[in-house]
């Protein structure tokens, strides 16, 4: 006897739509989500690199003495980071490009591919693979650039005034280079595998093919 699970069939009359899988809907709100944000990141990059206005961490740290805390935290962080990527501009320029549209069509790709249309499953796949290939290379040619805004970030740090110790370790260097690593492999890869799994699975498969039939059927009536 065969012992292989046969493939479920949906009720007569049902909606195509109705065998989309929950995960699928939930990857693609994630890399949508992910998509946004790094298109953000992007757009961050490419204006301050052609600005080329650079700010200086002393100067923006005792700017911002009087705020909170954590937003104190906040600013020498963005300030040492834009800084080192202005001064790195041959690399971040072009990287910002790239990421801006990858991750505009990671954008594009997931919302095709929540509503199942013709050849989004095939595109979204692309797109992941580009997203995570382009975050690799560009976790690589960076290197020097992360080097040198956790260290301005720690010396900065060192002129602050005392601070607890959740927000202490956001100035340790160690910390913040095992942020970065943890950064790329669980968002920049995993949430990216986690998606091609969704999408490659039997149940959306399925999906993908229930309204690539149904379109077929409705473009012959």
């Amino acid at each position: 006897m065969d012992s292989t699970r046969p493939p479920s069939i949906s009720p007569a009359g049902a909606s195509p739509r109705s065998l989309r899988p929950w995960y699928l809907v939930a990857a693609m709100v994630m890399t949508w989500f992910i998509g946004v944000q790094s298109m953000n990141a992007g757009c961050d990059t490419v204006r301050q690199v052609r600005n080329g206005a650079v700010i200086e961490v002393a100067a923006a740290t005792e700017a911002a003495r009087k705020e909170d805390p954590r937003q104190l935290i906040l600013t020498v962080h963005d300030a040492a980071r834009a800084k080192a990527a202005i001064e790195m501009r041959q690399v971040t320029f072009p990287l910002g490009v790239a990421k801006l549209l990858l991750a505009g069509l990671l954008v594009i790709a997931s919302g095709l591919a929540m509503a199942g249309r013709p050849g989004a499953r095939s595109l979204a796949l692309q797109a992941l693979v580009a997203n995570v290939a382009l975050s690799v290379v560009a976790y690589a040619l960076t290197r020097d650039m992360r080097a040198q805004w956790i260290d301005a970030v720690a010396r900065a740090g060192a002129a602050l005034p005392q601070v607890e110790e959740t927000e202490a370790r956001l100035l340790d260097p160690h910390v913040l280079w095992w942020f970065e690593r943890t950064r790329l492999v669980v968002l920049d890869i995993g949430a990216m595998l986690l998606a091609a799994i969704a999408l490659t699975s039997r149940r959306s498969a399925s999906f993908f093919a229930a309204v690539a039939a149904a379109g077929d059927t409705s473009e012959e009536r």
